[in-house]
């Protein structure tokens, strides 16, 4: 049978700020980039803050002709990227035919157990 707990006693996890997850603010979103050059070599920056613990970065992308977000690795697209779990990924030496029109956007977390949050796209336009 099911017994009710003591009317004064207190379980450490009714405690609301113990069940609250540390929260990540973006302060600076990324900015769409329009490349001069062919081939291209730039960044997509972010500046984020969690209230507690360290945010971690996991940059993604998006074709010209997709709706599908894909998480960038360092051989991914001919190995033109670095940084993709930082808060700025590089491109280097991407060529136009390659990557004009991708948009780029960042997800972010917490070691702290922060909620997912993710910036707004930024695009990628050859001139």
């Amino acid at each position: 049978s099911f017994n009710d707990a003591d009317a004064n006693t207190a379980d450490s996890d009714d405690d609301v700020a113990a069940d609250v997850a540390s929260a990540i603010t973006i302060s600076a979103q990324p900015a769409d980039v329009g490349a001069a050059a062919d081939p291209f070599t730039g960044t997509f920056a972010v500046t984020a803050a969690a209230d507690t613990g360290t945010v971690e970065y996991q940059w993604q992308r998006q074709t010209a002709t997709s709706t599908r977000w894909v998480n960038i690795t360092g051989t991914l697209d001919g190995s033109v990227y670095s940084g993709q779990t930082g808060a700025t990924l590089t491109i280097t030496g991407a060529a136009k035919a390659d990557l004009d029109g991708y948009k780029y956007r960042v997800k972010l977390t917490s070691d702290a157990g922060a909620e997912e949050v993710v910036s707004d796209s930024a695009s990628l336009a050859f001139a």
